[in-house]
């Protein structure tokens, strides 16, 4: 029989009980689009001194000359980088991790906004596929519209990625050269390089394995250890001047807690571009703090981030429970943002995606269903 089951999205539930995050491994995606499994060579340093604010650093330049590698991959929310990174751990500690749900983070966060955002302002589209007693979530890749040259869409978001290239080295400070420094204003943006942690974590019963793209490393790094809690999110946004001005920040904020609370990145640093985009103001914020602010500054979201954990809480439980996750066989299912609910529907052996996704490589590589039918087979 066909499953289909329709979540409420303002339906409340009491799992407010978090797994403490806790850092697997971690990998580089070149803008080559390849997969560097525990290498970190796209990781980057915080460095952005307060003197260079006096500088008055242009978030616009260098966009004629902007490197979008990003744009050329050939599937940019592909899991096989997180399956590769997955295997090698299982490899080294010869087990398969526990855990019911493996996705990206940013997967999480766009299901935990059904919430508090419209279908449209947040759309929804995933596939999911039970294998090996896990649900395996993915995006169906879109080719966005990209903002019309120089409009201010395309400058606000250009802004971001410079903002990220100022603030950021490609190596501890003690190590980089003077001339680096000079030239930072100078270097190009490319949007291919990412560096991903990969986070064992969960709410209430449901362990979850996410991947997540980071920023940075604020301080240093330790060699070998867990390093979640010396990373930090970049952000930029637009100079905070009136009270509606304050609302669409709080909003954001909030979304970027949603995004480091829920892989365990203690440390947000904002820029605040004028109308000019040049950056006057850096903001740091810890993501513990960050409830008491909205709490504090806005009324309206009071309760919105115990709100987001119990309806985090919720959805995956729900998932689990609709979707059957014993047995040999491979299901795929289809998750969507309609009105007011999530909509999953089991897709269908008579429908076009369904051999892509159950016998192709939509979702699962080939090398990755192996490597779990190897283990299954000696018992690990």
């Amino acid at each position: 029989m066909v499953v289909t089951s329709n979540l409420f999205v303002k339906q409340k539930g009491t799992t407010t009980a978090l797994k403490q995050p806790k850092e697997l491994t971690f990998y580089s995606r070149t803008d080559d689009d390849n997969f560097l499994v525990e290498d970190d060579v796209h990781l980057q340093y915080y460095y952005l001194p307060d003197a260079d604010l006096e500088k008055r650093l242009d978030l616009s330049s260098g966009i004629k000359k902007l490197k979008d590698t990003a744009s050329n991959f050939k599937d940019q929310g592909t899991l096989f980088g997180l399956l590769q990174s997955i295997q090698n751990y299982e490899q080294r500690k010869n087990k398969k991790i526990k855990a019911d749900i493996v996705t990206f983070r940013g997967i999480m966060r766009k299901l935990i906004s059904a919430a508090f955002d419209t279908s449209n302002f947040n759309p929804i589209d995933l596939r999911i596929v039970s294998f090996d007693g896990q649900l395996f979530i993915k995006e169906v890749p879109k080719q966005e519209a990209k903002p019309a040259p120089g409009s201010p869409a395309q400058l606000a978001w250009y802004s971001g990625y410079k903002f990220e290239t100022l603030a950021t080295l490609p190596q501890p400070l003690p190590l980089v050269s003077r001339t680096t420094l000079d030239k930072r204003p100078k270097k190009l943006v490319n949007t291919g390089e990412e560096y991903i942690t990969v986070v064992k974590t969960g709410v209430g019963n449901v362990k979850v394995i996410l991947g997540a793209e980071v920023d940075c490393i604020f301080d240093f790094k330790e060699e070998g250890k867990d390093n979640l809690k010396h990373y930090a999110e970049l952000k930029c946004s637009a100079d905070v001047s009136t009270p509606a001005d304050a609302r669409k920040f709080e909003r954001k904020v909030f979304r970027t807690w949603l995004q480091c609370f829920l892989v365990g990145i203690p440390r947000i640093i904002y820029g605040f571009r004028d109308n000019n985009n040049v950056l006057k103001t850096v903001e740091e914020y810890t993501t513990t703090e960050v409830p008491v602010l909205l709490k504090s500054n806005n009324p309206a979201m009071n309760s919105s981030c115990l709100d987001a954990i119990k309806w985090y809480g919720t959805l995956t439980e729900w998932l689990l429970k609709m979707i059957p996750r014993d047995g040999d066989t491979i299901r795929a299912y289809r998750l969507v943002y309609e009105n007011n609910h999530l909509r999953l529907t089991e897709i269908e052996d008579t429908e076009s995606e369904y051999q892509g996704l159950v016998e192709g490589e939509e979702i699962l590589s080939d090398e990755f269903k192996k490597w779990r039918k190897s283990m299954n087979e000696r018992n690990l």
